[in-house]
């Protein structure tokens, strides 16, 4: 794949099947008026933003991400909530082309460090070899309390 092939450009209403697709390939359920509903109010908040990647015409991937503060220090940080390609688009540079748009963001809001988390499932194997890659290093362990049973 070409440089020029993948193009990184904000997410667009027309995008929403894809990427309720993608989300369901990432291993989410859900369904087309779900994501639109999450669209609809991620949209409205100043401190998200939503990036696409596509290649001939067609949205093959999307990094999800927010702005936040920390009280333990000075400054914002920029956290990716969601990052997916799609399995026939892998290994091609298009998830690099996405971070890469994420870090020239955070730069430019001023951000001390980019933060994401990545699940301990198999199929995640691929992100644990991937973020190192990217300059992300293992810093944490995280914690989840479930509060609504799905």
């Amino acid at each position: 794949m070409t440089e020029t092939s993948v193009t990184i450009r904000n997410f667009q209403p027309t995008d929403l099947n894809s990427l309720t697709g993608l989300t369901n390939e990432l291993g989410y359920v859900t369904t087309i008026e779900q994501m639109k509903a999450r669209m609809e109010t991620i949209l409205l908040l100043p401190d998200y933003w939503t990036f696409v990647a596509v290649v001939n015409n067609k949205v093959v991937g999307y990094v999800g991400v927010n702005k936040n503060y920390f009280w333990e220090q000075d400054g914002c940080f920029i956290r990716i909530q969601a990052l997916v390609v799609s399995q026939q688009h892998r290994r091609l540079g298009i998830a690099q082309k996405l971070v890469e748009t994420v870090e020239m963001l955070a730069r430019q809001l001023g951000a001390r460090l980019i933060i994401l988390n990545c699940g301990n499932r198999e199929e995640r194997r691929q992100a644990h070899q991937f973020y190192p890659k990217m300059g992300f290093e293992p810093k944490s362990t995280g914690y989840v309390k479930r509060l609504i049973n799905d």
